[in-house]
């Protein structure tokens, strides 16, 4: 049908590495991910929605721009960068067990729930308007550094 913007939907399952996913200008988008995973992109979509499903062990970390990102689920040991994207919106809605999200430029987080030990990285003090942390899980102000991403177990030697 001409002049309507179909949806994009990317599905990224099994042992993967990518460093050139693009997510352009298309109309709303659909990232999911699932297993074991160290992948990276571009998001450019100033007018439309992405949203973000990941599950399971490793990174995915995106620069770019984008008016709205909605995380409806992530769990497991996995880390979500968006330190480099700029957005007007941000919303997690389920983000569980030892995940990690690095927030970047955004006006306003819209919600943001966190469970077990969910971890939640602003860089900058956006507006927040739903907010719900529970178990371990919290929200820290600043910058991440990579001590913060090293565990104790992998320090212990035997």
């Amino acid at each position: 049908m001409k002049g309507r913007v179909r949806k994009q939907k990317f599905v990224f399952k099994g042992d993967l590495k990518d460093d050139s996913i693009l997510i352009g200008s298309h109309g709303d988008a659909n990232v999911q991910v699932e297993g074991i995973f160290d992948l990276s992109g571009i998001i450019y979509c100033p007018k439309y929605t992405v949203t973000i499903t990941v599950r399971g062990d490793g990174k995915v970390a995106f620069r770019g721009k984008c008016s709205r990102i909605i995380v409806k689920d992530m769990s497991g040991n996995c880390t979500l960068d968006l330190s480099d994207v700029t957005s007007k919106e941000l919303r997690f809605e389920s983000v569980r067990d030892q995940a990690i999200i690095v927030t970047g430029k955004t006006r306003v987080i819209s919600r943001a729930h966190l469970a077990d030990e969910a971890v939640l990285y602003i860089a900058e003090k956006p507006l927040i308007t739903s907010l719900l942390v529970s178990g371990n899980s919290r929200i820290v102000y600043g910058t991440m550094t990579s001590n913060d991403l090293v565990s104790e177990d992998s320090l212990k030697v035997e």
